[in-house]
C-alpha cells in the first residue's frame, strides 16, 4: 500500500510541474494570438499603411527658377550650378559632433552649419529627404569631404542650382533676393512647399509665383537599408516664366558711381509708360551673399550695418518733399481761387502770423522781393507759399496733395511706403495736440510733419507731365514675352487745364531762367523741366544753420526732380542725396548727367 501511495504521491507531484512548466508557453502563445489578430484585423490596415509609406516615398522635384533680364536682353539674374554640402539625417550618427567635425575639416563656420541644420530640421520633411547645409563648395573642400567618405556617413556634396545676380550690388534693391520657405509662407496655391527657396525681397519677392514655376512629384522605392531602388513614377516640374524688366542696365550702372559713399535714392521712369528705367538705392548689398554664402559672419555684418544697405530707399524711403511740391501746391492755390499767375506777394524773407511774434523765415535771409507764382517757383520763394498755404488751409491742401497720390502707395510692382499727409485729426491721434496754422505753413513748402517717398514725389510731378493723367509706375516690361500694359490709375483735372502748361513752364524756367535754382544744369540741346529741394531735418530755431551744419547727420537732404525733353519728354528723373544740403549744386548734376546719358544714347 505505501508503495502504491508512494507512486500516487510522485505522478500528483509530477502533473502539477507540468502544469506550472505548461502555463507560460500558453501564456506567451495568448500574448502572440492577441498581437496577430491585432496586426492583421484590428489594425492592420494601418500597419499596411505605413509599411507601404516606409516602402514607397514621394519625393518633390523642384522646378528651375525663371530668369531675369533687363529692358534690352542684358541677363540680370541666373541659375549657376554650385556644389553643396548635403545631409541625410537619417544616415547620421553622432550629427552635432560630426558637423562640427566637417566643419572644421572644410574650414567652414561651425556656428553657421549648426544654424542651418537647426533651422530646417526643425521643420516637416520627407524621410530621407536631405539637409542643405552649406553652398558654394570649392575644389578642395569637394575633394576633403570626399576622400572623409566613410566618416562622415549621411554627409554628401551635390550638385545643385544656386541663384546668382550678375551685376551684384547695382541692382540688389530691384532684383531682391532668396530665402527658405517657414510653415506658415507654405499653402497650396502658393506654388512652394517647405525647404523651397521663396523671394524674401524685390523682384523675387513679389514676382515668386511666376519664376518659381510649379512643384513636380517623383515616386521611388527604397529598400530595407533606406537606399533607393527604382522610380516608380514622375511627375515633371513645370520651369519658371522669365521676367524682362523695364530698367536699363547701361543708365542704371552709368548712374550707380554717383552715389558712391553717400546715402539716396534715384528713380528714373517714362511719364507717358511708368516704366522704371532706372532705381537706385544707396547703400546697397550683393544679394549673392544670400543666394550662396556659406559664411555667418559675411551675412549678419549686412544685417548689422547701421547705414541700412537692405532698406529701398527709392520706394520706402519717408522724406520731407520740401520745395519739390511747390508746383503742386501753386496749381491748387490757382484751382481754388487763392492767387491768379498775376498775383503779387511781398518777400521780405519773413513770413508774420497774426498773433504770433514768431517769424517763419524764408531761405534766403533778404527776400526775393515782389514775386508772382512763376517767380515764386523759380527762385523757391518760401514766403510765397508760406502764404498760399495759410490761406488754403489743411483742409483744402489734405485732399488736394491726396489726388497727386501723397498718402498713399503708387501700387509699383516692389515694396513700398505710403508715406503721411497730416491732418488735424492724424496730429491729434498720433502727437496729442491740436492743429495750428503754423502746420499748414510749414506743409506750403513740404516740410513739417509730410513725409513722401522718392517714388511718390516722381509719379506726382510725372502727372504735370502727363497733364493730369496717373499712370502706375512698373518694373517688369514682359511676362515670358507678354508684355504688361500701361495702366492708369486715373486723371487729376483743374479747374483752368492751360494752368497744366503754364505751371511747366515755370519749371522750364527753373532751369533756364538765370535766377533759377536749378540755372547750373542748363543745356542749349533739349529743355528740362525741374524742381529743386532743400529738406530740412532739424529745427533751426534760435541756431546758426551753420552750427547744425557741423553734425553730418542734421544736414539738409538735397532734392531735383525734373523730366525732360519738352514738348516730349521721355524720361523723369528724381534724385535725393541724404544730408546733401543743397538741390541744385548736388541733386541736380547727377538728375542732368542721366538725362544727357539716356537722351544722347536714345
Amino acid at each position: 500500500m505505501k508503495i502504491k501511495k508512494f507512486f500516487s504521491v510522485k505522478r500528483d507531484s509530477d502533473f502539477n510541474k507540468f502544469i506550472v512548466y505548461l502555463i507560460f508557453p500558453i501564456f506567451l502563445m495568448f500574448v502572440v494570438l492577441l498581437q496577430t489578430i491585432n496586426l492583421t484585423v484590428l489594425n492592420g490596415k494601418k500597419y499596411e499603411t505605413q509599411s507601404e509609406n516606409n516602402r514607397i516615398v514621394s519625393r518633390t522635384i523642384y522646378p528651375t527658377r525663371g530668369l531675369i533680364y533687363d529692358t534690352n536682353g542684358a541677363l540680370l539674374v541666373e541659375n549657376v550650378p554650385s556644389s553643396q554640402l548635403n545631409l541625410v539625417p537619417e544616415r547620421s550618427t553622432n550629427t552635432i559632433e560630426k558637423i562640427k567635425e566637417i566643419a572644421d575639416l572644410l574650414n567652414l563656420e561651425e556656428s553657421f552649419l549648426l544654424d542651418m541644420y537647426e533651422n530646417q530640421i526643425k521643420k516637416s520633411r520627407y524621410p530621407f529627404q536631405p539637409i542643405i547645409l552649406a553652398k558654394s563648395l570649392n575644389d578642395e573642400q569637394i575633394a576633403l569631404i570626399s576622400v572623409s567618405g566613410e566618416k562622415f556617413q549621411g554627409f554628401s556634396v551635390e550638385t545643385g542650382l544656386v541663384r546668382s545676380a550678375v551685376n551684384k550690388k547695382s541692382l540688389a534693391h530691384v532684383l531682391g533676393y532668396l530665402g527658405y520657405s517657414e510653415l506658415n509662407d507654405t499653402n497650396e496655391s502658393s506654388g512652394f512647399s517647405l525647404g523651397n527657396q521663396i523671394g524674401i525681397s524685390g523682384i523675387e519677392k513679389t514676382y515668386h509665383d511666376q519664376l518659381s514655376g510649379k512643384l513636380g512629384t517623383r515616386i521611388e522605392e527604397k529598400n530595407v537599408s533606406g537606399e533607393f531602388v527604382r522610380v516608380l513614377s514622375e511627375n515633371n516640374a513645370i520651369s519658371g516664366k522669365d521676367l524682362k524688366l523695364s530698367i536699363d542696365l547701361n543708365l542704371q550702372n552709368f548712374l550707380t558711381p554717383f552715389f558712391e559713399g553717400q546715402k539716396g535714392a534715384l528713380v528714373a521712369l517714362e511719364p507717358k509708360s511708368g516704366l522704371i528705367k532706372a532705381l537706385i538705392s544707396s547703400p546697397s548689398y550683393d544679394p549673392n551673399v544670400f543666394n550662396s554664402s556659406s559664411s555667418l559672419a559675411e551675412i549678419q555684418s549686412i544685417f548689422n550695418n547701421d547705414d541700412g544697405p537692405l532698406f529701398n530707399r527709392a520706394t520706402m524711403g519717408n522724406y520731407p518733399p520740401a520745395s519739390t511740391i511747390k508746383p503742386i501746391l501753386g496749381l491748387a492755390a490757382l484751382d481754388e481761387g487763392i492767387v491768379d499767375w498775376n498775383t503779387i506777394i511781398q518777400d521780405d524773407g519773413e513770413f508774420y502770423v497774426e498773433g504770433d511774434p514768431r517769424p517763419y523765415r524764408g531761405w534766403k535771409e533778404d527776400g526775393h522781393g515782389k514775386v508772382n507764382l512763376e517767380r515764386a517757383i523759380v527762385e523757391s520763394s518760401d514766403i510765397y507759399f508760406y502764404s498760399t498755404a495759410y490761406d488754403l488751409t489743411i483742409k483744402k491742401l489734405e485732399p488736394f496733395l491726396n489726388k497727386f497720390g501723397f498718402g498713399d502707395k503708387t501700387e509699383i510692382d516692389a515694396e513700398e511706403s505710403t508715406g503721411l499727409v497730416p491732418n488735424e485729426k492724424w496730429k491729434l491721434g498720433y502727437i496729442g495736440d491740436f492743429w495750428f496754422k503754423g502746420d499748414s505753413i510749414n506743409l506750403g513748402i513740404g516740410q513739417g510733419y509730410m513725409l513722401s517717398t522718392p517714388i511718390q514725389i516722381s509719379q506726382a510731378i510725372a502727372i504735370i507731365a502727363n497733364r493730369g493723367e496717373i499712370i502706375k509706375p512698373r518694373l517688369v516690361e514682359e511676362i515670358d514675352e507678354l508684355a504688361t500694359e500701361i495702366e492708369s490709375l486715373g486723371k487729376v483735372t483743374l479747374k483752368d487745364e492751360k494752368n497744366w502748361e503754364k505751371i511747366e513752364k515755370s519749371m522750364i524756367e527753373v532751369i533756364n531762367s538765370s535766377n533759377g535754382t536749378a540755372n547750373n544744369i542748363k543745356d542749349s540741346k533739349y529743355l528740362i523741366a525741374g524742381k529743386t529741394g532743400t529738406a530740412q531735418i532739424k529745427s533751426y530755431e534760435d541756431q546758426d544753420y551753420e552750427d547744425i551744419r557741423e553734425n553730418p547727420f542734421f544736414r539738409d537732404h538735397a532734392l531735383f526732380v525734373g523730366y525732360a525733353p519738352i514738348p516730349n519728354p521721355e524720361l523723369l528723373i528724381l534724385v535725393i542725396i541724404e544730408n546733401g544740403e543743397s538741390g541744385s549744386r548736388v541733386a541736380a548734376p547727377i538728375a542732368k548727367a542721366g538725362f544727357d546719358y539716356y537722351l544722347t544714347k536714345k
